[in-house]
C-alpha cells in the first residue's frame, strides 16, 4: 500500500488526466484501490470493471477532457484477472467499449483508450474496427518507438515495466480532417542527423568538402544524407494534421524532478520496514 501511495503522489506531480485501472489493482483488496483512487488529484476510470452484485461500473467508465479547442474522450479497459475478485466482476472489453462510444463520440472530437491487455486479448482485439482514434496500450512486455495503425487506430504501446514514457504529440492545424501518423518520418530524418552530425563533429568546424576531400565516397554519402534529409523535412511540412509518438527511456539521462525524488528516497528507507511487517 506504501508503494500505491507513493505511486500515486507522483503522479498527482505529474499531472496525469486519467488513470486505467488494470485487474492487478486489486493484489491487495478493492478497499486499497478505493483509497488510493481518493488521494488521487485525477479520475479513475474502467468501463469494464462492475460491482458483482449490481453489474454497474465501480469507476467512471470515461472522461471527457477539453484541451485547448478540442474534447478528448477518454475510456478504459482491462483483461481478467488471474484469480477471482471479491465483489468485483470483470466484463467483455468490446461490448463495454461498445456501449459507452455512441455517447463519446457525441461529446469528444477525438477518442481515446486506454487498454490493459493480455496478450491473447490484444491478438483478438486488433481483428476488429472500432470508432477509436488513439489506443495506448499496456500489459505486456512490447513498446513501440512509433505507432502502428490498426485498421485506422494509432497504437502506441509502453511496456509494463516502467522503463518508458510515451509522448504522443498532436498538431491540430485543418478542423474536421483526418490524423496523419509521421512518427516514421520523424525517425528517419533524426537517424539522418545523427550521421550528419557525426561526419561534422569530425571535420571540427571544417568545410566538408575540404576536410572529406580525399573520400568521395564519404562525399556522396553526405550528399545523400542532405538530399534525403530535405526530401523527409518536405514530405512532413506537407503533412496536415500530424501526429507523432515518442518512446523515452528512464535512464540517468533523464533530470530528476524534486519532489517525486523526494517520495522515492523516503520510500526507499521504509521499505525494510514494510517488508518485515
Amino acid at each position: 500500500m506504501e508503494i500505491g501511495r507513493t505511486m500515486i503522489q507522483s503522479y498527482n506531480e505529474l499531472g496525469y488526466h486519467a488513470y486505467n485501472v488494470s485487474s492487478h489493482d486489486f493484489a491487495g483488496g478493492f478497499e486499497n484501490v478505493r483509497e488510493l483512487e481518493n488521494s488521487a488529484d485525477f479520475p479513475f476510470i474502467s468501463a469494464n470493471i462492475l460491482d458483482s452484485a449490481s453489474q454497474q461500473p465501480l469507476f467512471k467508465p470515461y472522461i471527457i477532457q477539453k484541451v485547448s479547442r478540442k474534447k478528448f474522450g477518454i475510456i478504459g479497459v482491462t483483461s481478467l484477472p488471474k484469480a477471482p475478485i471479491k465483489g468485483v466482476i470483470v466484463g467483455s472489453i468490446t461490448e463495454s467499449i461498445n456501449k459507452y462510444l455512441p455517447e463519446m463520440c457525441k461529446q469528444a472530437d477525438y477518442i481515446i483508450l486506454l487498454a490493459y491487455l493480455e496478450r491473447d486479448d490484444e491478438v483478438e482485439f486488433f481483428t476488429q474496427q472500432l470508432d477509436i482514434d488513439f489506443i495506448l496500450v499496456s500489459g505486456t512486455f512490447r513498446y513501440s518507438r512509433n505507432l502502428e495503425n490498426k485498421k485506422g487506430m494509432l497504437v502506441a504501446r509502453c511496456g509494463n515495466i516502467g522503463k518508458y514514457v510515451g509522448i504522443l504529440k498532436i498538431d491540430l492545424q485543418v478542423p474536421d480532417q483526418q490524423l496523419t501518423d509521421i512518427s516514421n518520418l520523424m525517425i528517419q530524418v533524426n537517424y539522418a542527423e545523427k550521421r550528419m552530425k557525426s561526419f561534422k563533429d569530425a571535420a571540427q568546424g571544417r568545410p566538408l568538402e575540404e576536410f572529406y576531400a580525399k573520400d568521395p565516397n564519404i562525399l556522396r554519402t553526405i550528399k545523400s544524407l542532405e538530399t534525403q534529409i530535405q526530401v523527409l523535412q518536405d514530405e512532413i511540412q506537407s503533412m496536415k494534421n500530424p501526429v507523432t509518438y515518442d518512446l523515452i527511456e528512464m535512464d540517468e539521462s533523464i533530470p530528476d524532478k524534486p519532489e517525486i525524488r523526494t517520495m522515492l528516497n523516503d520510500l526507499e528507507k521504509r521499505i525494510p520496514q514494510i517488508q518485515s511487517n
